[in-house]
């Protein structure tokens, strides 16, 4: 299905989603710059604008109520909690009635421009998910401090090994989705590693992907924030430390072999410096005179424990990768099934529609 976005045609919608936790030092400002910049984009019609208010313990809530109340295009959609980004995602989703459906931060990291180069790059290459990234050829990063910026870029490329490796940004809320497409995805997660479970669970329905550069620029309310929040230092790393355990659980997913295939090359390589160190030993044995059975058998009598060692390494070593092998196809199973119950979930909402 190929997007033509002639505002004229009121079917034809653009939604902008929005989580939002303590946010209060900006988002009215920020929703208003993209009011405007849709403005010039779109015109009066034709877009929404919803913001899922996570749980904040400020008066975010309060603002975007506010605003709401004399803006049209504004939907504010409270959780009464905080449960994390990705259950405000899922929810803003869920409520989006958008052909294409653009997730932006709160924040505005990425400026508003790149509304338009992810709708105009889905429309284009007719896909049904536009990735920014700031590490892509062509992309820039501006203003992010270096501890977060290394974090990012080293996490970022671990994941995209893990996911294939066509893909350099992972973990980025900026995104555009075809409604039609996101919403045929059976979504659980409430964290940030929601990212993750979208891109995986695409795949597996054979969605198709792209990635365009995009300009990630700190600005300096959200720098201030983050010097404002020392006190939390510890619990900032407890939280680093919850999400890269979640992401790397959702990146394993992808190639579930690696945590056999690990520890089975690595008895493979002991087993391999133990055999080459014992033949070593014969040979010298044999070079200085003794019989290669004698010096066989000299080495088993006195190394008995490195043979040993040796024989139980690479009989460990074949039952890893051979677990390994079937791990993998055992997630080939899953994706397999995983689509066929998309198929029928899909087709059992549109008759219920």
């Amino acid at each position: 299905m190929n997007f033509k976005l002639d505002m004229n045609n009121k079917k034809i919608k653009v939604s902008l989603v929005i989580p939002a936790y303590n946010e209060s030092a900006d988002i009215g400002s920020n929703l208003y710059e993209l009011e405007k910049y849709m403005l010039d984009y779109l015109g009066q019609n034709g877009w929404e604008i919803i913001v899922v208010n996570d749980g904040s313990t400020d008066n975010t809530l309060e603002i975007l109520e506010n605003i709401q109340k004399s803006e049209t295009w504004l939907n504010v959609i409270d959780l009464g909690k905080n449960y994390g980004r990705g259950k405000a995602l899922r929810e803003a989703l869920e409520n989006s009635s958008g052909d294409i459906i653009v997730s932006l931060d709160a924040d505005l990291s990425y400026a508003p421009y790149h509304i338009r180069k992810l709708i105009e790059a889905m429309e284009n290459d007719n896909v049904d998910l536009v990735l920014a990234s700031a590490y892509k050829d062509g992309g820039s990063v501006i203003n992010v401090p270096f501890n977060r910026l290394w974090i990012s870029k080293l996490g970022n490329r671990i994941l995209s090994y893990m996911f294939g490796g066509n893909i350099t940004v992972l973990t980025c809320m900026v995104r555009a989705y075809k409604n039609e497409f996101i919403k045929s995805i059976d979504l659980h997660s409430n964290d940030k590693e929601i990212h993750l479970e979208i891109l995986s669970k695409a795949r597996m329905l054979g969605g198709k992907i792209i990635e365009i550069p995009a300009d990630l620029c700190w600005r300096n309310e959200k720098l201030l924030k983050e010097v404002n929040q020392g006190l939390s230092k510890r619990r900032s790393t407890l939280k680093v430390k919850k999400t890269s355990f979640s992401h790397l659980f959702f990146a394993l997913l992808n190639k579930p072999g690696l945590l056999f295939w690990i520890p089975g090359f690595l008895l493979f390589l002991l087993f391999f410096y133990i055999f080459l160190v014992s033949l070593t030993a014969i040979a010298s044995d044999v070079f200085n005179g003794v019989t290669i059975y004698h010096a066989t058998r000299n080495s088993m009598i006195n190394a008995t424990p490195s043979w040993i060692t040796a024989a139980v390494s690479f009989v460990l070593g074949i039952q890893f990768v051979s677990l390994g092998f079937l791990t993998n196809q055992n997630k080939r199973n899953y994706e397999e099934v995983y689509k066929t119950l998309s198929s029928i979930y899909s087709e059992i909402k549109k008759r219920k529609d």
